[in-house]
C-alpha cells in the first residue's frame, strides 16, 4: 500500500513539473551552442570573416519556433531538425531537460 501511495505521489509530482516547450527550446539552444563551440574552436582562426557568434546565432535561430513538442503527461519530448539527416532530441521530466544529437551524421561523428 505504501509503495502504491509513493508511486501516485511521484506521478502527481511529475505531472505538475513537466517541462514546457520553451524549456526544451532553451535546452536545445544551449546544447547547440556548446556543440558549435567545440566544433569551431580552430575554424575561427582560419576564417577571419566568420565569427563564432555568427555561427552560433545561425544554428540557434534555426531551432527557434521549429521542432515538435510532445507531452506524455509525466514527461515530454522535443525534436528539432538540423541540416542533413541529423536532429536533436530533448527529453524532460521533473523540470529537467536533457538533449542529445541523433541521426546518421551524429552516429558517424561528422
Amino acid at each position: 500500500m505504501r509503495l502504491l501511495l509513493l508511486l501516485i505521489l511521484i506521478g502527481v509530482g511529475a505531472y505538475f513539473t513537466v517541462p514546457t516547450r520553451e524549456a526544451h527550446e532553451t535546452a536545445a539552444r544551449a546544447f547547440l551552442e556548446a556543440r558549435t563551440e567545440e566544433q569551431t574552436a580552430g575554424v575561427e582562426a582560419q576564417l577571419p570573416g566568420m565569427s563564432l557568434d555568427g555561427v552560433v546565432d545561425f544554428l540557434t535561430g534555426m531551432v527557434a519556433g521549429q521542432g515538435r513538442y510532445e507531452t506524455y503527461y509525466v514527461a515530454s519530448k522535443f525534436t528539432a531538425d538540423l541540416p542533413g539527416s541529423a536532429f536533436i532530441e530533448c527529453y524532460g521530466a521533473f523540470t529537467f531537460v536533457r538533449c542529445s544529437e541523433a541521426g546518421s551524421d551524429a552516429a558517424s561523428g561528422v
